[in-house]
């Protein structure tokens, strides 16, 4: 999660060893207040100008894949649909922000803001679409994020002090601080959630962390400069891009054995396909994207996406995949075809993208009771065949429910209210009549891509 030289003229980054020129990158933080006065001076983005935890979506965002992008000269987060590829929502957050991470349930999103040394947590299902809920004080320019699997645990690499703040993500609070190497630009958890690591961007290392007692327990010297590195989907290798020795270091976490593929220009972030089988690393120097094999670790292809890209995040859909990769010098987001390695989108988002993350909204869970409904003789019939839909416990109006006999055959629909009852009458005949009145009836609710389909029996009395 950082910045390239090549378009912007800073200091190179304080690390120990020399490294070669052009200078290295120099992530966002690490431009001090000169950097930071810059920022804030950028004008004619809605984003900086609205009102701090509002988004410009004005509801809530649909059940659905988003790409959360961070805008490192806007000081905002955008927020791209990937069934449409535009932007639905705009978010402001904190000074420069740098690094982004995504909760597996789609609840939050976390923002390291490394020039107001803080992270912005993003509520995406707010009422008038996704908002900051909170900020979280860390260390001196946080750099990267990553979340546990099982969402308990922010990690947040703060790039200065060469810490990792613990953050419990029930209560937004710093429950640990931990010693890592120089940098800690690049962040990743292990699938199991034991292992943390991080990229030691000024010490050519990766620190590797263990979550039961955020204790240090190994550092393993990998290339040049490393930064955004990728955990296997197995947990058995970690992929480290090397930006300044132009390669990327591939790490056995059993034995902790290094091996180097060759990239060329300045690598910079890297994502692993879901079956593990393929690593996608941008090159911050060329515009492009390296395909390179696991099984073979070396490259088979590239592709080009655009200037200076940075982040790169990967989407899975049904019959296919696609990357979204965050192009620093163009103001955009690439969405690459990864069936044909081709850009079948550039999306405008705000001034210096510089790493995102995939949010996936899932329908929420939805529970229909049935109640009873009465048998009528004028005309025979039913009356009153009513169910009550709720989600999250909350009634749930405007959707249709269909009620059937045992055998479901339709007998009527009805549209919940407020309360989120529906009901209506019937006179479907007397055998139905008598099927209705012996078996019951049966309400279903369909769902749609918001909400799960949830369904009920319900009974028939006599008057």
């Amino acid at each position: 999660m950082t910045w390239t030289s090549q378009q912007h003229s800073s200091p190179p980054h304080p690390i120990s060893t020399p490294v070669p020129q052009p200078p290295p990158h120099t992530g966002a933080g690490r431009r001090t207040a000169a950097l930071a006065a810059s920022l804030l001076t950028i004008s004619g983005l809605a984003a900086v100008n609205a009102a701090p935890g509002h988004a410009a979506s004005g509801s809530t965002l649909a059940a659905g894949t988003y790409v959360y992008v961070a805008n490192a000269g806007s000081n905002s987060v955008s927020v791209i649909d990937t069934g449409t590829k535009t932007v639905v929502a705009t978010v402001p957050v904190g000074t420069a922000p740098t690094a982004v991470a995504a909760s597996a349930d789609g609840h939050r999103v976390y923002v390291t803001d490394s020039g107001s040394n803080d992270v912005s947590v993003i509520d995406t299902g707010a009422a008038t679409g996704p908002a900051v809920l909170t900020t979280i004080p860390v260390g001196r320019q946080p750099q990267s994020a990553a979340v546990s699997p099982d969402g308990s645990r922010l990690y947040v690499g703060n790039d200065v002090i060469g810490t990792i703040s613990v953050i419990d993500t029930a209560s937004n609070s710093v429950l640990a601080t931990v010693q890592a190497g120089p940098g800690a630009e690049g962040l990743a958890v292990s699938p199991d959630g034991s292992r943390i690591y991080a990229a030691d961007t000024g010490g050519s290392s990766v620190t590797v962390v263990k979550a039961a007692d955020n204790t240090v327990a190994a550092t393993i010297p990998v290339g040049a400069t490393p930064i955004n590195l990728a955990v296997a989907p197995d947990g058995k290798h970690v992929y480290v891009p090397d930006y300044n020795s132009a390669d990327l270091s591939v790490i056995d976490t059993t034995t902790n054995a290094v091996t180097s593929v060759p990239i060329g220009g300045r690598p910079h972030s890297a994502a692993v396909s879901p079956d593990g089988s393929t690593v996608y690393v941008t090159d911050a120097a060329s515009g492009t994207v390296s395909v390179v094999a696991t099984a073979t670790n070396t490259v088979t292809t590239s592709f080009s996406v655009g200037a200076a890209p940075h982040g790169i995040a990967l989407k899975i859909v049904p019959g296919g995949s696609s990357a979204y990769v965050a192009d620093f010098g163009a103001a955009s987001v690439a969405a690459v075809d990864l069936s044909s390695d081709t850009v079948a989108a550039a999306i405008p988002v705000g001034t210096n993208p510089v790493d995102l993350a995939v949010s996936v909204i899932k329908p929420v869970p939805t529970a229909l009771t049935a109640g009873t409904a009465f048998l009528t003789l004028l005309p025979l019939g039913e009356a009153n065949l009513n169910a009550t839909l709720t989600a999250n416990g909350a009634p749930l109006a405007g959707q249709t429910i269909t009620f059937s006999d045992v055998n479901g055959e339709p007998l009527c629909r009805a549209t919940t209210n407020a309360k989120g009852k529906a009901a209506c009458n019937t006179a479907p005949g007397l055998l139905d009549s008598v099927s209705v009145l012996l078996s019951g009836y049966r309400a279903t609710y369909a769902g749609n891509q918001n909400y799960l389909p949830s369904s009920a029996h319900g009974e028939t009395a006599l008057l």
